[in-house]
């Protein structure tokens, strides 16, 4: 009877162990070897399964899965930290049920070779209607403006004044100052569109979903005189 006793609780001893330790060790193993393989790479990434109840994984399904990586790379960009939550996952199905989180320090690359710096993408939504929030810093928005008309107007701007919600003035140095707007075209490029005398002229500042990794819908002037960006992501970090 002792004998059956002891069987019994060490079984469960070893269930126990199993789903608590086992189980969510091979569920991470594999999806950090998916993430891997969805092209994010970091000397430092943490994947964290997780499952109430714990049972749930027997079917290789979790209630949520958190990803956190320093000094990453992904696709092209170049990311401070990126901490994302990931819901109902199916581990080996690699499919998501919903994203939310936010990738830090993001350095973009460019068409042109050079690259823009977004303080901040926040990420949320489930992965065919994901929703992301960018802030684009005040000395990048202007930088990355009077770069543009230079190249295609041929104009060097002097000082470049955004106004909230989306209003800017270009300051030209030839006594003349050049008004306009941010607009989101139906392609989802960000474009300078002028005001006054050059009324319907548009300089692109970024090609949505090229440029930078959103199909953009709108942008606003931030209190800080910086850019918020807010546009659909395609972001598959499970392959």
């Amino acid at each position: 009877m002792r004998g059956c006793l002891f069987t019994l609780m060490l079984a469960a001893i070893v269930l126990v162990l199993v789903l608590t330790i086992g189980l969510p060790a091979v569920a991470e193993g594999l999806l950090s070897g998916a993430v891997t393989a969805a092209g994010l790479h970091s000397d430092d990434t943490t994947v964290t399964v997780r499952s109430d109840p714990p049972t749930d994984l027997l079917g290789m399904r979790a209630d949520h899965v958190r990803v956190l990586a320093d000094r990453a790379t992904y696709r092209g960009m170049a990311i401070d930290h990126l901490d994302l939550a990931l819901a109902d996952v199916s581990v080996l199905d690699r499919t998501v049920g919903g994203v939310g989180g936010t990738l830090t320090g993001v350095t973009v690359p460019l068409e042109d070779g050079t690259t823009i710096r977004l303080d901040a993408i926040g990420i949320s939504g489930e992965p065919d209607h994901l929703v992301a929030t960018a802030e684009l810093p005040r000395a990048q928005v202007e930088s990355l403006i009077s770069d543009a008309i230079e190249r295609q107007a041929g104009i060097t701007p002097k000082a470049v004044v955004l106004t909230a919600p989306d209003r800017l003035t270009v300051r030209t140095g030839l006594g003349v100052d050049v008004d306009g707007r941010f607009v989101v075209t139906p392609a989802g490029d960000l474009v300078v569109r002028a005001e006054g005398f050059l009324a319907g002229t548009d300089v692109v500042l970024l090609h949505g979903g090229q440029d930078v990794p959103l199909t953009l819908t709108s942008a606003r002037v931030t209190p800080q005189g910086g850019l918020r960006l807010s546009g659909g992501l395609a972001l598959s970090l499970l392959g």
